[in-house]
């Protein structure tokens, strides 16, 4: 064979390749452009799109982003021009949603402002890419309460640089409501006026007034995600009560990325309530109480290698608590609580081990919402001290320790598990000791079906009044009437099966069913004992709201007790939007 014939031979692949990338692009932008959804869409992806290795097909599903950005990362690109564009909470251009509400919502609605998403970006031109920074900005972005979607997607790229394009999805902000829930036999109201993106500087303003079983309040609060631009936070709040105040003031600077050095919080809260306790959902005591407390908190990170972190904090609290006589209702005797006044003053030390193994899911607690979960370990441990020379009302130290973890058992699901942890040590004595274990498994093995499976177990050993356990509709048990039962022991659990139709209302409700069923036990005050095993069965319509940042999931249900015990009804009628697990 002579030497143009071998060049022959040797070009032969690789042209093939190349004629087959150019092919591969030219379809999958074209199939872009017609199929994609307009947050994922993007247009005039470049030549390093062409050079994807096997298997990063854009075609190939929900993580084609995260493998995209990964392959960027090894190849050592860096991040270009970034556009950011923000779409409104209608896109009117696909087929059937340019109706008048929908241009209505959209006339009255303020689309978040640019700057907004550009300073929640955790990367600038000029950066190397990273593709765990990509998602934790995603992630981000999600929790704000004024973002219904987020995609992040490579524009084109040349010469190791990448154009980004950043497409925000707003949700419906601005409130008006009058609100209704029925739980447990019990009827709430509320009246409010609230925008979580008021103008579209994605700053919170709420005035609200609601009635609830307990007492009537009037709240108004202001909340600020990124002070001046910055990735400070801070949130104010005040409410008067029929029974007292609550006052709160929150300035922060958290951890926004995994590989942040430090984190800064400052928290004051001061309030005036009366206690109100309950047996078989009737009210039997009221104990006014006042409590204040302040605390500062740096955090420091100690190291961070692959998906696992190390972070060290250090902290200054405050906290005073002082009850006033109990109100008896009626001649019922009273319950035997611990009603001493408390002072605690001084330093906290804590530890935290994290692992950043989010994955991200669909059909968990909401509908046709992007949702994400930590498959990895987090531990938190505090200890404070709070000596009698700094104005503590004894020698104490108080411990508290928080854990968590997800995993996927079989492929097709999702297990979360929980633990915590708290107590006090004063005067060579255990108090307000109390701890809680939960996991919740979600199984999506069907299509457009999530089973649920939730078990918890709780306790409080010398509890103070603030600490004690209740059963009842409003607690998961949704058969029987709010605060059932009040005990220092309780076990829960709850088989639910969650089902979303194609069904779509107004382009703005998903139609759902569910029926579920729950039950319960605790450990009764007076006299000490375990109470009988309560159950319940219920089913119903379970709706989720494609377009509001407010009640993203609501509940219109009936729920049967098939234990009975003086006080419960026949059934009871759920409604609302308190979505538990």
């Amino acid at each position: 064979m002579n030497d143009g014939a071998r060049a022959r031979n040797r070009l032969s692949p690789l042209l093939g390749r190349a004629v087959f990338f150019a092919v591969a692009s030219f379809l999958v932008t074209v199939s872009s452009a017609v199929q994609a959804h307009p947050v994922a869409r993007s247009q005039g992806t470049g030549g390093c799109l062409a050079g994807l290795p096997n298997g990063l097909d854009p075609t190939a599903g929900r993580f084609y982003d995260a493998h995209l950005w990964r392959w960027l990362e090894t190849e050592r690109y860096r991040f270009g021009r970034i556009h950011v564009r923000v779409v409104n909470v209608f896109d009117r251009t696909r087929p059937g949603q340019d109706t008048w509400y929908a241009r209505t919502a959209d006339f009255i609605h303020a689309k978040t402002r640019l700057y907004v998403i550009r300073d929640a970006l955790l990367f600038k031109s000029g950066e190397r890419v990273v593709a765990r920074t990509i998602y934790e900005t995603s992630r981000n972005l999600r929790a704000l309460p004024f973002v219904r979607a987020v995609r992040i997607v490579p524009e084109d790229c040349h010469h190791r640089v990448v154009s980004v394009n950043v497409i925000e999805k707003d949700a419906w902000t601005l409130k008006f409501d009058y609100r209704f829930s029925h739980v447990g036999g019990a009827s709430e109201i509320r009246y409010k006026a609230l925008d979580t993106d008021l103008l579209g500087t994605g700053k919170t303003l709420s005035v609200s007034w609601q009635k609830t079983l307990q007492r009537t309040e009037t709240d108004y609060a202001y909340e600020d995600p990124e002070i001046f631009g910055s990735r400070w936070s801070g949130l104010v709040s005040d409410g008067t009560l029929s029974d007292g105040y609550q006052r709160l003031l929150t300035v922060a600077r958290p951890f926004y990325r995994d590989t942040d050095p430090w984190s800064v919080t400052f928290t004051g809260l001061s309030q005036k309530e009366n206690l109100d306790l309950y047996e078989d959902g009737v009210l039997v005591e009221s104990v006014p109480n006042q409590l204040n407390s302040a605390s500062a908190t740096f955090g420091h990170l100690i190291a961070f290698a692959k998906d696992t972190g190390e972070r060290f904090y250090l902290g200054w609290s405050r906290s005073s608590e002082t009850y006033e006589a109990p109100i008896r209702e009626d001649a019922v005797p009273l319950l035997p609580l611990d009603l001493l006044s408390r002072r605690a003053v001084g330093p906290t030390v804590g530890w935290q081990l994290f692992q950043d193994r989010y994955r991200s899911f669909e059909n968990i607690q909401l509908i046709d919402r992007v949702e994400d979960y930590d498959l990895g370990w987090n531990v938190m441990g505090t200890v404070g001290y709070d000596p009698s020379w700094l104005g503590s009302l004894g020698d104490s130290l108080s411990f508290n320790l928080d854990v968590s973890d997800g995993s996927r058992l079989f492929g097709h699901d999702l297990l979360l598990a929980t633990g915590a942890w708290k107590a006090r040590r004063q005067s060579g004595q255990w108090q307000n000791e109390s701890g809680q274990l939960g996991a919740t498994y979600y199984n999506q093995d069907l299509p457009d079906e999530t089973w649920v499976l939730h078990a918890s177990y709780a306790f409080t050993v010398h509890p103070y009044p603030l600490s004690l356990l209740y059963i009842g509709g409003i607690q998961g048990l949704r058969g029987y009437p709010n605060y059932f039962r009040l005990g220092t022991r309780m076990w829960t659990a709850t088989l639910e099966d969650r089902i979303v139709t194609p069904v779509t209302l107004f382009h703005s409700f998903v139609l759902g069913f569910v029926t579920y069923a729950d039950w319960a036990q605790i450990q009764e005050l007076t006299p000490v004992h375990w109470s009988r095993i309560y159950q319940d069965v219920g089913g119903g319509l379970r709706i989720g709201n494609l377009r509001s940042a407010y009640g993203q999931v609501y509940y219109l249900t009936f729920a049967v007790p098939l234990v009975h015990a003086p006080g419960v009804s026949a059934e009871q009628f759920i409604v609302g939007d308190i979505v538990h697990f």
